[in-house]
């Protein structure tokens, strides 16, 4: 499975590491999986970890799928803090494209190139 959920409880951070290709119905796999886990709350802050991920296939239909499939969560998932982690120079325009179309105004969302910074947004308050 290209994307694996992993809960930092001292941090109380759930990072979503993505590898490989992804489909819509991955992404949609592991969103059922957050709601359905009883480690942490749906509303969890989230990184997301795309350095791995191979954008290849990853386009604007993919984006607007991407959004589509999130926002059927939306109000289950609370207003968590999501930060997108990725050092892909060649991925950056997708990503603020992906950061740009999703907007929700609950929602704050952040990229990052280091964990560091990403781990350090996220728990701030």
């Amino acid at each position: 499975m290209p994307v694996k959920l992993i809960y930092n409880q001292s941090k109380k951070i759930l990072i979503m590491r993505v590898e490989g290709q992804l489909s819509i119905d991955d992404v949609e796999v592991a969103t059922l999986e957050i709601f359905e886990s009883k480690e942490f709350p749906p509303d969890v802050n989230t990184l997301w970890d795309v350095r791995q991920l191979s954008f290849e296939d990853i386009d604007i239909a993919f984006i607007k799928k991407l959004i589509a499939t999130r926002k059927k969560y939306t109000g289950q998932r609370g207003s968590p803090k999501i930060a997108i982690l990725s050092n892909n120079v060649l991925a950056a325009p997708i990503i603020k494209l992906y950061v740009i179309l999703s907007k929700a105004p609950k929602e704050k969302t952040c990229v990052f190139k280091t964990l560091e910074e990403a781990e350090l947004w996220l728990c701030q308050d």
